[in-house]
């Protein structure tokens, strides 16, 4: 769901295009490098003043206040200044703030150092003159970071033509089509679901609970999208182009022309007109997730299916019951392993120094504690187990600072894990990005600048059509021809052409 709720910034961001040794050196990057004994470049000098790093976090919710902010800073700064000789000044903002606010610092050259950004705002950004190339930095100050991924093709994912612009937070790094069922229901009918694989499958079990939920819509449909029942990798961020199979497959399409957009199409518009459906789903502006905790739907699709995925759902419906069934298998692209990232901006007083902080906050468990869960004894206690848990008569409401949501963290892998989660929950999100299928476009940005009049006539285009369509409102017989002759005329084609140039010039390098 957190794709589906980013959908219109990335799509957005698209149209707009807008230690101590002898022998110092000079790194290029704002700061004296040294040499320690082993070699490796260190340029922590505590004969100077402390270097203030800041740094700003967006969450998709409210946000600690500031006075609660600065006490966990406060922790975080005992620790940066004894390792590090700097000192973090962090900033957090809800989204509904930070898209405005970050625009502003980056285009004042502001001194920002160290910030989170959804990736697909990168090229523009790139273009603009506004983020710092990570890469050399990270070959000289970021190799923990680099190895805290299970490749450097996934650490630096975040690249335009080859100028990293930003690292991965770490999460789940791939999209699996999953549909999740109210459980009460499951269990009221003695309904075993183990062997749903597939779209049919679902619709025989929508068929026979129908018949005994009358009243009950059958799926709360999601308008922002639809579930992708084929693996495939989005080009652009626009969920318009796509590469299908795109392991062995590198040719660009139009979405809206392939057969896996007519099967669902057609699937969604059966079960509208049988009533299964809310009937104005195409414009509903409520979340899906209220119909399913007020018991008004059975289930819902949606793209996530890793190990958190299903507590997750529960948590975003209100704690209904839930059980997860994958119809996919996962699949990795540039999109997914990067939804966000963080940058370097290039107001930064000294990038070095910046990177030299963001791969300690990577990399040590203490900060990243600090930064997701608060301050122990305060916010969060270790039980007997070892994880952790909110201290007594207190909960998420009550505490001063709990973020809680490592998805949007520089590395929630290293956080010691809340007791709700189990012990193992990191080692199984790595495991299961560890085998996860990997896309061969893997790293693959596109550049929309030579065609960005066309997207933006194409995205009014399929504004018109899209909703109704995922939904099932309209007849894709009808629709989906309206449609695609629609875009081709607002220059579809034009798009595909240079996406496919690109997809060519980048697969073309990778293999040399």
């Amino acid at each position: 769901m957190k794709r589906r709720i980013l959908s219109g910034l990335l799509i957005a961001a698209m149209m707009t295009g807008t230690l101590a040794g002898c022998g110092a050196k000079d790194t290029g990057n704002g700061s004296q490098g040294t040499e320690t004994a082993e070699g490796e470049a260190s340029d922590i000098n505590f004969d100077e003043d402390p270097y203030e790093v800041n740094m700003l976090i967006a969450l998709p919710a409210a946000s600690p206040n500031d006075s609660e902010v600065k006490r966990v800073t406060d922790k975080i700064n005992e620790i940066t200044l004894e390792n590090l000789n700097m000192t973090l000044n962090l900033t957090i903002l809800p989204f509904s703030a930070y898209l405005e606010q970050i625009q502003l610092e980056l285009s004042s050259g502001a001194d920002l150092d160290i910030f989170v950004a959804p990736t697909a705002y990168g090229p523009s950004w790139v273009d603009a003159g506004f983020l710092t190339d990570m890469g050399p930095l990270l070959d000289q100050y970021g190799q923990e970071t680099l190895e805290s991924y299970p490749s450097k093709e996934l650490a630096t994912a975040p690249n335009l033509n080859g100028y990293v612009y930003g690292v991965p937070v770490h999460k789940e790094i791939s999209q699996q089509t999953s549909i999740y069922f109210r459980t009460d229901i499951l269990d009221k009918y003695n309904i075993d679901v183990s062997n749903v694989k597939t779209i049919e499958d679902v619709d025989a079990i929508f068929d026979e609970v129908s018949a005994k939920e009358p009243d009950m819509w059958m799926v709360a449909m999601d308008n922002l999208g639809w579930p992708e029942l084929e693996p495939m990798d989005y080009i652009g961020g626009l969920e318009t182009y796509v590469v299908l199979d795109p392991t062995e497959n590198s040719t660009v399409e139009n979405v809206f022309e392939t057969d896996v957009f007519k099967k669902w199409t057609t699937y969604a518009h059966k079960w509208f007109d049988k009533g299964w459906i809310n009937s104005g789903a195409a414009s509903d502006t409520e979340s899906y997730y209220t119909y399913i905790s007020s018991g008004q739907a059975f289930a819902f699709f949606n793209d996530s299916g890793h190990p958190l995925a299903e507590k997750d759902q529960e948590s975003n419906c209100g704690g209904t019951d839930l059980t997860m069934v994958n119809l996919e298998e996962s699949i990795a692209t540039t999109a997914t392993a990067s939804a966000f990232c963080y940058c370097i901006s290039s107001g930064s007083e000294d990038p070095a120094k910046a990177m030299q902080m963001l791969n300690f906050i990577e990399t040590n468990a203490d900060v990243m504690n600090l930064l997701n869960w608060g301050v122990e004894g305060e916010d969060y206690v270790v039980n007997s187990d070892g994880l952790l848990d909110y201290p007594e008569g207190k909960d998420a409401s009550t505490v001063g600072y709990h973020i809680g949501a490592g998805w949007i963290l520089p590395n929630q892998f290293v956080c010691t894990p809340w007791c709700t989660d189990g012990a193992d929950i990191y080692e199984k999100m790595e495991e299961y990005n560890n085998n996860t299928t990997i896309s061969q476009l893997m790293g693959f940005t596109f550049d929309p600048t030579p065609v960005q009049d066309q997207i933006s006539a194409v995205s009014n285009v399929k504004a018109e059509y899209y909703k109704a369509l995922v939904t099932g409102a309209v007849d894709p017989d009808e629709y989906i021809e309206k449609l695609v002759q629609e875009m081709k005329d607002a220059g579809s084609e034009e798009i595909i052409a240079e996406m496919q140039k690109q997809v060519d010039e980048f697969l073309q390098n990778k293999s040399e």
